[in-house]
């Protein structure tokens, strides 16, 4: 399909078009007021790239994104735009109600589904690079997203939440959080957004690093496991390390990085954390500060990041039960068969997939993986 330079998407990402709704003058009014007359059948979604313009920015306070910022953003879902999204004429999405801070309360966004997997990229990053969005408004764009593009996970129980991610990585998120990744193996790094409280576990990947967006801050590792607390009502966002290293800086540094290799360049090493260090991220001033007394991030003996997962002649059952505890899963097993059979490994930081295999190996046994079940044959050693 012929690609057009002035659909919806590509408006909400002008220059020129964002300063003239947000600064218009005589100049530029006279210059759309031309195109329209010109292109009369591109009015309504002119109007919907305004009002979606001028919408978030009366609710974040930001005209736009960076330039690098709306280019890293627009790469994830530039192929899927160009190959054969219909036109805003030829599909038009209903009314999507929003509520906003500022007294707007309808939004007309003339969309196809792949056009909406766009419009949500550029809702997180009106809505991170500022303190005070309203995740009402956000969170009602982003479950418009369709199944190809980014997923949206939201822990709406008041149990953890066990996500487990395409590379094998694998995420706990508490009630009430919210996860925003890409399944895309093309990328150059792995990325995810979140919204309050979750312990990560991630595979290693030196080829593609691990980058964990929250509200301004971005937490670079590749392959450890850590805490993130990123609480909506918490004025500061919380790091805390279980094992490995991970690096945290402010996301306004990733301007700086176009390539993988530029993730490690000085300037974006931000703080280095380790085993058992702790930060605070201000919402308010973008500044981190090392905390004194790490640790406090775990709530309970639920909490999986307390949990040592060292077993030393334990039996399976035992170790099925902390795994079905701490990771809000069902472990279906033969009892009679394996229950009794001894298992001493090391489970710390690994995902939750890496546990799994290495307690099967010890079992010489396979494992399925159903949504929150787990299911395990073998023989067993009776």
């Amino acid at each position: 399909m012929k690609h057009d330079p002035y659909s919806l998407t590509e408006l909400i990402r002008n220059d020129d078009f964002i300063a003239w709704v947000m600064h218009p003058d005589a100049l530029s009014d006279r210059r759309w007021e031309l195109f329209l007359e010109k292109h009369p059948a591109k009015r309504q979604t002119v109007e919907s790239a305004r009002e979606y313009v001028i919408l978030l920015a009366k609710d974040t306070g930001r005209d736009q994104p960076t330039k690098n910022q709306s280019d890293r953003m627009w790469s994830a879902v530039e192929s899927r735009m160009h190959e054969s999204v219909p036109s805003a004429e030829e599909n038009v999405m209903p009314l999507v109600q929003a509520r906003t801070v500022s007294g707007w309360r309808w939004v007309r966004v003339a969309a196809s589904a792949a056009l909406i997997l766009s419009i949500g990229s550029v809702s997180y990053w009106f809505y991170y690079k500022n303190t005070n969005g309203n995740r009402d408004n956000i969170a009602e764009t982003q479950e418009t997203l369709p199944g190809a593009g980014a997923i949206q996970k939201s822990n709406d129980t008041d149990k953890p939440m066990m996500i487990l991610l395409s590379d094998g990585s694998s995420v706990v998120l508490q009630p009430g959080g919210h996860l925003s990744y890409s399944e895309a193996s093309n990328k150059r790094r792995r990325e995810v957004t979140l919204t309050g409280k979750a312990f990560f576990e991630i595979v290693k990947n030196k080829e593609k690093p691990f980058l964990v967006y929250s509200y301004g801050l971005a937490t670079k590792v590749l392959g450890t496991s850590f805490m993130i607390d990123a609480s909506e009502e918490n004025k500061d966002i919380k790091v805390e390390v279980r094992t490995g290293t991970v690096a945290v800086f402010s996301i306004n540094n990733l301007d700086k990085a176009k390539t993988s290799e530029e993730l490690d360049k000085p300037e974006l090493q931000g703080l280095t954390l380790t085993h058992d260090e702790m930060i605070a991220f201000s919402r308010e001033n973008g500044k981190i500060v090392r905390l004194a007394e790490p640790g406090k991030l775990a709530q309970s003996d639920k909490d999986i990041s307390k949990q040592r997962f060292v077993f030393d002649e334990t039996p399976v059952s035992e170790v099925f039960r902390v795994l079905e505890h701490v990771y809000n899963v069902k472990i279906i097993y033969d009892k009679d068969k394996m229950g009794s059979c001894p298992l001493n490994a090391t489970l710390i930081g690994q995902p939750f997939r890496e546990k799994l295999d290495v307690i099967c190996n010890a079992l010489d046994a396979q494992y399925d993986i159903v949504d929150n079940q787990v299911t395990i044959l073998g023989k067993g050693c009776k």
